[in-house]
């Protein structure tokens, strides 16, 4: 029967028919390659993922990131990004102890290409972990006073809402710790307040404890402040005495420092006391120019301290010249540049100048002292519209502090035959 299937037909034909179900494969296969090579990609550094354990904690795994290269038409990892590639470690179902675990990999691929199965290749295939069992204890909450309230006020224990704290996580780093610790700088208080403090866990070195877990992590801390009835804020002032300034000086600014002393004393004392402590007197004999100094604070009483143990103030003071604008007039303009054979007539021959400056170097100016001269080298005979230029022999005024009435002077210049034939000329011509 078989022998007679084997040597019929239809066993020819279902012979050529996988024959070309096997060439068309074929041929289809190395179309689709063409044009669509099998290529791989590397990605570095992507993060494990670990699954942890419901009844225990790692505690030594160090390895967080894995290589992974995947293989597949061109077209289809060329799309492919390191967020679309999913490693993962499940600790979910282990317990204590030392456990070898498989990483698996995952890439996320579009519906279309769902046929198209990528393989992936992870580096190192597993990792090795140490699991400990999980415990939970109560530890007592301690508040760090890191900075007291400013001079003159005082401040009650700190009060937590809660005294302990639920810590978890593996034995040996709940075992290490001591206590629960908040931080409180009550630096800027004045008033009381409440906070919410976030707490963290300490060893018996009062280093912190990070890998555990704090069940509440915040606690509401209260502090009662109030002012100190010894101790008393005070404001200061430079007594600067103003009638010593000298002649033709001003005083433009003060400052000094601090603005304000705590002084300590008999309560009832203290209430006596002005709002204003002034300094020994500040002399402006032969004061020019500004300057820094060191005074005292007046002290009302023998019997009161100031609580930093200085009661020295810095002062600065700024001193500037008066200034003050003063007309000059009859100062004659001068002429250079010129042979004497020539001949100049200037007009105006005198000119007036507005001064402005220091009212002490003002005030001593004469004629004398102010010079305004045209520069007339390089013309030829003529007239001329020239401006003056100006120099003072006088204190640091210069040009610049002087403006001339009138600021434009007519030169004529006359050549010496010229000259001569206007002298020579008659008078009735």
């Amino acid at each position: 029967m078989i022998e007679r299937f084997a040597k019929s037909d239809m066993a020819g034909n279902l012979l050529w028919l996988a024959v070309s179900l096997l060439l068309a494969s074929g041929v289809w296969y190395i179309a689709v390659t063409s044009a669509d090579p099998i290529a791989k990609r590397s990605f570095r550094s992507i993060p494990i993922q670990i699954v942890p354990s419901q009844t225990a904690e790692m505690t030594n795994s160090r390895l967080r990131a894995a290589s992974v290269t995947i293989q597949g038409l061109q077209t289809t990892i060329s799309a492919r990004r390191a967020e679309d590639i999913v490693v993962r470690a499940d600790l979910s179902r282990l317990g204590p102890g030392t456990h070898t675990v498989p990483l698996e990999v995952r890439v996320t691929q579009p519906e279309a290409d769902s046929i198209r199965r990528l393989v992936s290749i992870v580096q190192p295939s597993q990792i090795i972990v140490e699991l400990e069992p999980l415990e939970s204890h109560d530890k007592k909450i301690v508040i760090d006073l890191l900075e007291a309230p400013p001079i003159g006020f005082r401040h009650d224990e700190p009060a937590p809402s809660i005294t302990e704290v639920l810590v978890s996580g593996a034995a040996s780093r709940v075992g290490q710790v001591v206590a629960v610790r908040g931080s409180l700088d009550l630096s800027a208080s004045r008033n009381p307040i409440e906070v919410d403090l976030r707490l963290y866990a300490i060893d018996a070195d009062g280093n912190r404890i990070d890998d555990v877990e704090l069940d509440p992590q915040t606690a509401a801390v209260s502090v009662n402040i109030a002012r100190r009835d010894d101790i008393r804020q005070i404001a200061v002032r430079p007594n600067v005495l103003l009638d010593t300034l000298p002649a033709g000086f001003t005083l433009k600014n003060q400052s000094y420092d601090p603005e304000s002393i705590f002084v300590s004393g008999a309560p009832e004392q203290l209430a006596t006391i002005s709002d204003t402590l002034f300094t020994e007197p500040i002399s402006l004999i032969d004061r020019q120019e500004g300057f820094v100094t060191t005074v005292p604070v007046r002290l009302p009483g023998d019997d009161l301290f100031v609580m930093s143990g200085d009661n020295n103030v810095t002062v600065s003071i700024e001193i500037i010249p008066i200034i003050d604008s003063r007309q000059i007039d009859n100062i004659l303009v001068a002429h250079i540049g010129l042979d004497s054979e020539y001949s100049v007539s200037i007009v105006p021959k005198a000119v007036s100048a507005i001064v402005t400056g220091p009212v002490v170097t003002v005030d001593a100016l004469t004629v004398e002292n102010i010079q305004v001269v045209v520069d007339l080298e390089g013309l030829a005979p003529g007239v001329y519209d020239q401006e003056p230029s100006i120099s003072i022999n006088q204190g640091e005024l210069s040009e610049e502090n002087v403006s001339l009435l009138p600021d434009v002077v007519n030169v004529e210049i006359a050549s010496p035959q010229g000259a001569a034939e206007d002298a020579a000329a008659p008078s009735g011509s």
